[in-house]
């Protein structure tokens, strides 16, 4: 089983990143720690680290942003099963033994946990909570679309590594996982998820998902696009999906895009969401929030922007 972890400038948070790993009580692992150019300590500390522990192997390349060093990790992964962990995160200790059991005992080729946000300066409560659900690919990646379950990140799951023949991370842009996750579910047949909240995902200042809107949050746009072209002749309820999927990414570009150099494409969703808000109200899966969004949308738009102010966008 390899665990890939990318690396980039986080000599702060690294240690605890390793030693989560290396503590599993699934000690069977290759741990693959890619620096990928750190211009701080982070690379001489995972050298420190591979010389501590045999199952480490570390590597050192040109920096190529997170998507190029996961893609790296997995075209040198010798395990049949993959994991990401980011390094600015830290995993329950027995999250491989609990996503390795629920493959074997569901006969399934990728299981999934739920995460703990994490503020800086807080400590993870991991807990385990039953029962796990089993799902075939196509349910799986409706629950992925209407984001009301699990996640579409990387991290908190386990593949076999056959999942991502021929899928790799897209390089240079954000939203990289959710390019892909819907590509590698499909090719999964069978998905195990437990709502067991065993990844910690640490959420930190200037950080990439905190950071003021750019030109590159507009990929999401392009990948819901996609996504809905690839469903387009499925049925009804992946299709709706879909749509779910890309109204939440119309209120995200229409809530956060600066209107000045953003005009066309704040329209452009704006439309999109004035267009197809009813057919989304009506989905009965469709998250409340969403709905809720939609109403004030409707109703009265400087309060939508006044709530949206308090709203959590990781509930």
């Amino acid at each position: 089983m390899s665990v890939i972890v990318p690396v980039y400038n986080v000599e702060q948070q690294i240690d605890r990143c390793v030693q989560s790993i290396c503590s599993q009580s699934y000690d069977n692992l290759e741990i693959l720690l890619i620096d990928d150019g750190s211009s701080d300590s982070s690379g001489s500390i995972c050298d420190e680290w591979e010389s501590k522990d045999s199952r480490i192997k570390v590597f050192h390349k040109i920096n190529g942003g997170l998507s190029d060093a996961r893609n790296y990790g997995i075209d040198r992964a010798a395990g049949e099963l993959l994991m990401f962990v980011d390094s600015d995160d830290y995993i329950a200790a027995d999250i491989v033994e609990v996503l390795y059991g629920l493959l074997v005992e569901h006969d399934a080729e990728i299981s999934i946990c739920d995460p703990v946000h994490v503020s800086e300066g807080e400590s993870a409560s991991f807990c385990h909570v039953e029962p796990a659900v089993v799902l075939n690919p196509y349910d799986a990646v409706k629950e992925l679309l209407y984001q009301t379950s699990f996640l579409t990140a990387a991290w908190g799951k386990l593949y076999m590594a056959s999942c991502f023949s021929k899928v790799r991370f897209p390089i240079g842009v954000l939203f990289e996982d959710s390019a892909i996750m819907y590509r590698v579910l499909e090719r999964a047949h069978g998905v195990v998820y437990t709502p067991s909240r065993l990844y910690a995902y640490c959420h930190r200042k200037n950080s990439i998902t905190t950071s003021a809107f750019d030109e590159r949050h507009l990929y999401i746009w392009d990948i819901c696009k996609q996504i809905e072209s690839r469903y387009a002749n499925d049925s009804a309820d992946v299709r709706s999906a879909a749509q779910s999927y890309r109204m939440s990414a119309a209120l995200r570009i229409y809530l956060n895009a600066p209107k000045a150099g953003f005009e066309s494409e704040v329209s452009e969703c704006e439309a999109w969401i004035r267009d197809h808000s009813l057919d989304v109200m009506r989905d009965s899966r469709v998250r409340r929030k969403t709905k809720f969004a939609l109403l004030l949308f409707i109703a009265c738009r400087p309060l939508m922007r006044f709530v949206y102010g308090f709203v959590d966008r990781w509930s």
